[in-house]
């Protein structure tokens, strides 16, 4: 029997009407492509006789709670958890901004919330203000200056002395693809009485993550980074989604995840969600990984021998999220980028709000960094491109 072709690269991009320009888009740890079937649901939901508000006994609002199950349940297999467990809001900024703001209802002055160095600001922000609002402390866990790796260990003294509420890191870092050791994190934060929410965003796309076999309390991950509509979720694990009381309407009584989900969802979204999620489950994580980290160690040794550019991050390995960042000496990484879109590829420049890792690894006052990432539909010859383009600039 011919074994089933690995949908990446050549063998899925007819899967992703969005690269009929010819562009070669490195600019997926922003947001990538829609996948076909993420489309097709979107419309096929609106075009049909189904939208309608959720929770009536006629059959559009009954067609439309399904779209809303679909949705958990696939979204739910991806990460590792329930689908009794999945929120659903208009981005994973906007629900940390909620779900922070729920949590420093039961914190008290002197309590610690620790973030670090490595995140995107979705998750140090609204961790910092919720604190400032109720006179808690925020301290921040260092990376390497040097190659932005984080290590963990430094989190047993945080929390050690039991005002450690809550641990925020992330799962991989939006900027290098970094990815710290959450087992190891997990287990220190609980050990001390803390609880730890794990930003998935730049790791759920590309390196396997299970919710309940690392046991972290809370996962962010946001569809839009694998495949889907602009949406944001969190799987809320361990009781939290019935320990702590939302900011909500008074009608909004409800058991489960839509007493955290303001407002009527976005359904049509959801059955993009419901696609998407099914998408990225349809073929085996570690294997899509793999042929991932070999275009990224194609396309980073390519930027390592390229004269005047600078790799900052850290080696290729397969733990890591395929996104890299560099810089080219003499040029502002603003300039990169527009010269590179004048060849038809699209890259990242600035600090693609992970704002602290740029600092720690000194490259504020250079303008930042220029990022591109790998995709399911990157090729080898789409890194042959990128890699020529930016040796024209040096």
């Amino acid at each position: 029997m011919t074994p089933t072709p690995l949908p990446v690269g050549e063998q899925v991009r007819h899967r992703f009407p969005g690269l009929s320009d010819g562009w070669a888009r490195f600019d997926g740890p922003a947001g990538t492509l829609p996948v076909d079937t993420c489309v097709l649901s979107i419309a096929d939901y609106m075009t049909s006789p189904a939208p309608a508000n959720l929770g009536g006994v006629f059959g559009a609002s009954v067609a439309s709670d399904a779209v809303v199950q679909r949705a958990r349940e696939a979204t739910a297999a991806l990460v590792g958890a329930e689908a009794d467990e999945i929120v659903f809001g208009p981005s994973t900024t906007n629900l940390m901004f909620a779900f922070t703001r729920a949590q420093s209802r039961h914190w008290v002055s002197g309590d610690r919330i620790v973030c670090t160095e490595l995140d995107h600001d979705s998750n140090i922000s609204p961790w910092l203000l919720a604190a400032r609002d109720v006179g808690a402390t925020v301290e921040m866990l260092r990376v390497d200056p040097v190659d932005g790796t984080l290590d963990v260990e430094p989190l047993r003294q945080l929390c050690s002395d039991g005002r450690t509420r809550w641990v925020a890191i992330s799962g991989a870092s939006n900027l290098t693809g970094h990815a710290p050791d959450l087992a190891r994190a997990v287990a220190i934060a609980h050990e001390y009485g803390a609880r730890i929410l794990v930003d998935g965003v730049a790791r759920v796309p590309h390196l396997a993550t299970d919710a309940a076999a690392l046991d972290v309390d809370v996962l962010s991950t946001s569809p839009y980074k694998w495949y889907g509509p602009h949406a944001g979720v969190l799987a809320v694990r361990n009781g939290l989604l019935g320990s702590v009381e939302p900011y909500r309407v008074r009608p909004a009584d409800y058991v489960g995840p839509a007493r955290w989900e303001t407002g009527t969802p976005q359904i049509e979204v959801l059955a993009g969600v419901a696609a998407a999620a099914e998408f990225m489950t349809g073929s085996p994580i570690d294997d899509v990984s793999a042929e991932e980290t070999r275009l990224l160690a194609l396309l980073q040794e390519g930027l390592h021998d390229a004269p005047r550019v600078t790799v900052h991050g850290p080696a290729v390995s397969a733990d890591r999220a395929p996104t890299v960042i560099f810089t080219v000496a003499g040029m502002a990484p603003l300039d990169v980028a527009e010269a590179l879109a004048r060849q038809g590829i699209a890259v990242w420049s600035g600090d693609n709000y992970a704002c602290d890792l740029v600092d720690a690894l000194g490259l504020r006052a250079g303008g930042g960094v220029v990022r591109a990432g790998v995709a399911r539909y990157t090729t080898a010859d789409d890194v042959t491109r990128l890699l020529l383009a930016v040796g024209s600039l040096a």
